[in-house]
């Protein structure tokens, strides 16, 4: 018999770890804020409305980058990933709220010291993202984000995913670190 995490790429591995126990979920589904079906006592009002979230978790591919730009240069100008919201119940859920992304750049100053510097941010409410499903992971959402600077290739960037619910409670992700490519001379 094949041991299964042998078979899924480490990173997914890593996700489903981080996501938790591989239960299922009732319900999930999206219904039309205010119709009868997304009553309080429907299971998929609850789906997006019950619960806390506890986890935000990114999950990025290999070469997650977006070549947005009319000039069609091979260099990137934004990036793309997807976002599991976890409440404990061990599979991501979609939720009503707000994403906020912030994108520093990281620099070597003057002096040759590091620098940190906010170069992009973004807020989207989930109502205007695309949504996800995945088997192991459950139901997440996808961002593509188009960042502000055009010089942005060839430099290492941070990332922060922030969920922020109808309530203001803010859940943080880990930061992720990556180096944008530079194809162009």
């Amino acid at each position: 018999m094949t041991n299964v995490w042998t078979t899924i790429p480490r990173v997914v591995r890593s996700v489903a770890i981080g996501v938790g126990t591989l239960a299922l979920l009732a319900g999930g589904c999206r219904t039309p804020e205010g119709s009868e079906a997304g009553s309080q006592s429907s299971p998929s009002r609850r789906s997006r409305s019950g619960g806390r979230v506890h986890g935000v978790r990114c999950l990025f591919d290999q070469k997650p980058w977006l070549n947005v730009d009319a000039a069609g240069d091979p260099d990137p100008e934004g990036i793309c990933y997807r976002v599991f919201l976890d409440t404990g119940s061990g599979k991501g859920v979609l939720r009503d709220g707000t994403f906020y992304v912030e994108m520093y750049e990281i620099r070597r100053g003057p002096s040759g010291e590091f620098e940190r510097k906010l170069a992009s941010d973004w807020r989207y409410p989930t109502s205007e993202l695309g949504t996800v499903s995945a088997k192991i992971l459950g139901k997440g959402y996808k961002l593509q984000l188009r960042w502000a600077k055009k010089d942005t290739a060839g430099h290492e960037i941070e990332v922060i995913t922030q969920f922020i619910d109808r309530d203001g409670n803010t859940t943080r992700s880990a930061t992720k670190r990556l180096r944008v490519p530079k194809y162009s001379p």
